[in-house]
Order: C-alpha cells, then sequence, then structure tokens
C-alpha cells in the first residue's frame, strides 16, 4: 500500500514479542485506515512495566519493510522509535498490543502492553493499550479471536486517539467473541493475584519462584471486568503520570 500525507502514521508494539499473533491481526486492521511502522520486542517482555534498559546496548533486527523487533522492553521500543532515525518521523500515536490476556484495573502497573501507551504520552503522543481475555477466561494459553477487537480498534482509530487528552491513555479490555456491539467506559476493577513466593533449597543460596493462588476480583459495577465479561469493550482513560494525593493539615517532622 502507497504511502498517503494525509494517513496517520501509527507506531505498533506490544509486550507479547514480534510474533505475537495478536500484534499481526492488529497490524493487518490497522494499514487498511493509516500507515503503520512495527518496532516491538524481540520476545515476550510480559509484565516488564515502564522499565527502560540502561545497563546494556540494545540489537535491533529489521524483518521487513518498516518492521523491526529490539532485544529491549516496550518502553525501549518507544523511546527508540521516537528518539532515534530509525523512522525519522513523528508518529501520530502508539498502539500497543493486542495482547493475548486482559490488562484491567491494578493490571496496569505491571503491564508491558499499557507502559508502552504510557511512554507514548509521557513524549507527548496518544498512546492506546489494546487487550483480550481468552474465551476460555483467566489466563488461558489459547481461544483468542483477535480480529473483531482490531477492527474496532481500526474503526475507531481517531475516536480513540481524540480521547488521549495529553495526560491520559486509552486502555481498550474485551473478552474474545465473534462480534461486538457495545464499548463503554469503565472505572478500573481491583485483582489480587494472591501471590505466594515458595523458596527450595537451602544453606546461604537458594531459589524463590512466586506462584499465583485464586485471583479475587472486585470494583464498582462499572469496572473493566464487569464489561468485558459482559461481551462488551471496556475503555479506560488512565493517567500517564502518577497521581500524587495532596495533604490537607499539617504534619510535624522530626529532625
Amino acid at each position: 500500500m502507497s504511502l498517503n500525507a494525509s494517513r496517520k502514521k501509527i507506531l505498533v508494539t506490544n509486550d507479547d514479542g514480534i510474533e505475537g499473533e495478536g500484534l499481526k491481526v492488529l497490524v493487518e486492521s490497522l494499514k487498511n485506515v493509516c500507515d503503520v511502522y512495527i518496532l516491538a520486542p524481540d520476545s515476550n517482555r510480559s509484565a516488564v512495566s515502564s522499565k527502560i534498559t540502561m545497563d546494556r546496548s540494545l540489537t535491533y533486527y529489521k524483518h521487513g519493510e518498516k518492521t523491526y523487533s529490539c532485544t529491549g522492553t516496550p518502553a525501549d521500543c518507544v523511546i527508540s522509535a521516537f528518539t532515534s532515525n530509525l523512522f525519522g518521523f513523528k508518529f501520530d500515536a502508539v498502539v500497543s498490543g493486542i495482547n493475548a490476556g486482559p490488562n484491567m484495573g491494578t493490571e496496569v502497573v505491571y503491564s508491558g502492553t499499557c507502559a508502552a501507551a504510557r511512554q507514548a504520552v509521557l513524549m507527548g503522543t496518544p498512546g492506546i493499550a489494546v487487550s483480550l481475555e481468552s474465551e476460555f477466561l483467566d489466563y488461558a494459553r489459547d481461544g483468542f479471536n483477535f480480529k473483531p477487537l482490531a477492527d474496532f480498534t481500526a474503526k475507531n482509530l481517531d475516536t480513540l486517539i481524540s480521547l488521549c487528552s495529553g495526560d491520559v491513555f486509552v486502555n481498550l479490555n474485551a473478552t474474545s467473541a465473534d462480534n461486538y456491539k457495545e464499548a463503554v467506559f469503565a472505572s478500573g476493577c481491583i485483582r489480587d493475584y494472591g501471590d505466594e513466593v515458595q523458596f527450595e533449597g537451602d544453606g546461604d543460596s537458594f531459589t524463590g519462584r512466586c506462584s499465583t493462588q485464586k485471583i479475587k476480583i472486585s470494583g464498582e459495577n462499572d469496572c473493566d471486568y464487569n464489561i468485558a465479561r459482559s461481551r462488551k469493550i471496556a475503555v479506560s482513560l488512565v493517567y500517564a503520570e502518577p497521581v500524587l494525593k495532596k495533604m490537607n493539615g499539617t504534619v510535624k517532622f522530626k529532625f
């Protein structure tokens, strides 16, 4: 498809890696409405949050026209695309995903998918994170029909970009389905994984592994979890910068 000056230039990335099926399907849908450029991690970088690689150089790989991967994180990908001559222009938006698994409520703190959208907003560009829950729910390894959510993202790209007011990124979540008939603005749920670290071995050196117990979810009726489970698309607006609590009253500190 030839480049058109009137078409938006969109950077697509993710945290599942360059071979992620959700990324591939998203790219095909977006190509119908914009010019797509890809820079994604070379392998899975799930739950890396906004980590930036500072202790080593990154290696970049070309996979074809306008398509690259690198050995860094999703945030590294956005920073590299924005501050180097790899592409050589300013992007109109970053779309991150489609993640194989939800990124709802408190999960946005840890999500690499959301971190890429957050990094875009921090650098003055709209960011959109897109995540899909399996039809089998609760982090199943299959049962993902990415196309309907990819098509929704592409058809509503301009609207989603407009929702990024300069201080928020857009976070989309849905449960896998053959089609969607409604998108609803949603608050964020609280997902408590009941994480527990179990140690193996003894002596001065031993190993520990974090395991997840049964997930507990809480939130308002309009939270993203409830919206997605009702077969609608949950649209959440998330502040990119930390929101600091204002202190009312006086506190006396000791020195």
